[in-house]
């Protein structure tokens, strides 16, 4: 009898560090070489690649799994100034080669982490595979402005500790009840680690036209819609990627790889084991 993979105990998540342009890359990786391309995973703004941990434990026992903290974020070094998504790109591949130093790749991204993945297949169309897409940052021009603007108010560290409660308030919101007050407490310090280079991801994401990156992707595409701040934009704008594959997640906000990680497990590595190009699904209108 074959086991249920959510059954199986969870591979081991380790941590490395590796060079790169701006310093050092923090990494995390489950799985081993052979099990397939490897799969770079890609955190939002101004998380790391922790919201992958429970994934990645899911995903190990079947493929190769590689999270990057992005330059500037989680225990990665960060650039001298705020970095275009292009250059963060760059920086990604530059540090994780060691670990994929030859063939495919396929690259998962979740919000900033969209974004890059789709600046990684356009830098690097003879290597990246596929795409794993959740949830989509597609602004048009006006709004990515009003967006850019908007960040000057982002909370920044106060010495009376003014900023945590705000920022607090605005993760709560946004995070799935079920996961309680330790998971919410640490992701709380993950958006607390870059300190005032909180928002240069964002800035990153509002300066790079991803409405038109979109129609010029051309590979096979999992577009994954979890019901969290994104998901009416990327409703509305998946269906600009050539033959993608979509599908909802009903009641996933953020948290959706720790409360959903065997499901979204599932998906993830069903779409990259299928044949060359996924059957296309109905998009919401």
């Amino acid at each position: 009898m074959t086991a249920n993979p959510r059954d199986i105990a969870p591979a081991v998540v380790r941590r490395a560090y590796l060079d790169s342009r701006w310093g050092q890359t923090h990494v995390r990786i489950s799985g081993a070489r052979g099990l397939g391309p490897p799969l770079l995973l890609l955190h939002p703004t101004p998380k790391s690649g922790w919201i992958y941990e429970t994934l990645m434990g899911r995903l190990g026992h079947r493929c190769f799994a590689i999270a990057p903290d992005t330059p500037g974020y989680g225990a990665s070094d960060p650039p001298a100034r705020p970095a275009s998504i292009e250059d963060l790109a760059l920086a990604i591949m530059e540090a994780v080669t060691p670990l994929a130093p030859e063939g495919s790749v396929d690259v998962m991204g979740y919000h900033t982490g969209s974004v890059l993945a789709v600046a990684l297949s356009r830098l690097y169309p003879e290597r990246v595979r596929r795409l794993v897409l959740t949830s989509l940052p597609a602004y048009d021009a006006p709004t990515r402005a009003a967006k850019l603007e908007g960040l000057s108010s982002w909370p920044a560290p106060e010495i009376e500790g003014g900023h945590l409660g705000r920022l607090w308030s605005i993760m709560r919101a946004r995070t799935h009840p079920a996961l309680g007050a330790d998971w919410l407490h640490a992701s709380f310090a993950e958006n607390l680690r870059p300190g005032r280079r909180g928002p240069w991801g964002y800035a990153a994401v509002y300066g790079y036209d991803l409405i038109a990156a979109l129609p010029l992707i051309g590979r096979p595409t999992l577009v994954l819609n979890p019901e969290d701040d994104l998901h009416a934009v990327t409703a509305a704008h998946a269906a600009l990627i050539p033959g993608a594959a979509y599908m909802e997640l009903p009641g996933a906000r953020h948290g959706v790889f720790e409360h959903h990680a065997a499901e979204v497990a599932e998906i993830v590595t069903g779409f990259l084991a299928s044949a060359d190009r996924p059957e296309t699904q109905s998009h919401p209108r």
